[in-house]
């Protein structure tokens, strides 16, 4: 049973997308728009995309990497801040954070599908050489 259970959270880990198409389905069959829940769902996965990317980043290039990850969510999260900042002189903290965390979303994405590649390249040529 153990070995059932970390077997769908390990898949559910490295593969952070099933739990955004299971929520656009579970959202779409409850009569909810596609258009309107997509965000949601974003929101949902981000998080397991920061530790997925975190996990296939670390089996790549070794320990060490958790630090960059969090540097460089900070500092995109300084960029957004400032630029809201110059923008409107009083912002609301609530859409400044939605925004940044969809942004984190969109980050996250890209990179985990360029670690993937990565991954999948330096495996071939471990298996080729």
């Amino acid at each position: 049973m153990d070995g059932i259970i970390s077997t769908i959270f390990g898949g559910l880990i490295l593969f952070p997308y099933i739990v955004m198409l299971v929520f656009l389905v579970v959202m779409r069959k409850m009569g909810k728009a596609p258009a309107s829940i997509i965000g949601l769902a974003a929101d949902m996965t981000t998080p397991l995309l920061f530790l997925t990317v975190y996990l296939v980043s670390r089996e790549i290039m070794g320990e060490g990497v958790g630090i960059y990850i969090a540097g460089i969510a900070v500092i995109i999260a300084i960029v957004r801040i400032v630029l809201e900042r110059m923008k409107v002189k009083e912002f609301q903290i609530v859409h400044l954070l939605r925004k940044t965390w969809r942004l984190y979303f969109l980050v996250l994405t890209v990179s985990y599908l360029l670690l993937l590649l990565v991954g999948m390249i330096l495996k071939m040529v471990e298996y080729t050489t």
